[in-house]
């Protein structure tokens, strides 16, 4: 089963109005406080700090909605919610989800960063 596009780069665009430059600069935010907010909620699942976890799904949850990066948004949305309803048993799995989902985003956002956009 192949993987769903980590992002609709032309709906993304079309929510910064086409700006290259702005989309570039939001990107690198992105891929320096995604690394950070990764260890974060590593570290909240190994503590079973699950308000924790709920804050950091939540917050990466939106800022890959920016990207209109559905797979990341939909594993982050799940974690959430299963950090909200206190359902540790499956933060585990959701959480390495979210993970695995968030690292292809940077990836992707990475290389349009070094290389430009897609023609």
């Amino acid at each position: 089963m192949d993987s769903p596009p980590v992002m609709d780069l032309s709906a993304a665009l079309d929510r910064f109005d086409g700006d290259h430059e702005l989309f570039l600069t939001l990107a690198g935010m992105f891929v320096e406080r995604a690394a950070q907010t990764l260890v974060t909620i590593h570290e909240a699942l190994a503590a079973h700090d699950l308000p924790l976890l709920a804050k950091e799904a939540h917050k990466l949850k939106g800022s890959a909605l920016e990207f209109c990066a559905h797979p990341t948004v939909d594993a982050a949305a799940h974690l959430e919610a299963s950090a909200r309803r206190t359902a540790a048993q499956d933060v585990v799995v959701l959480g390495e989800r979210a993970r695995a989902e968030t690292q292809r985003l940077i990836d992707e956002l990475k290389r349009i960063i070094e290389k430009g956009f897609p023609s």
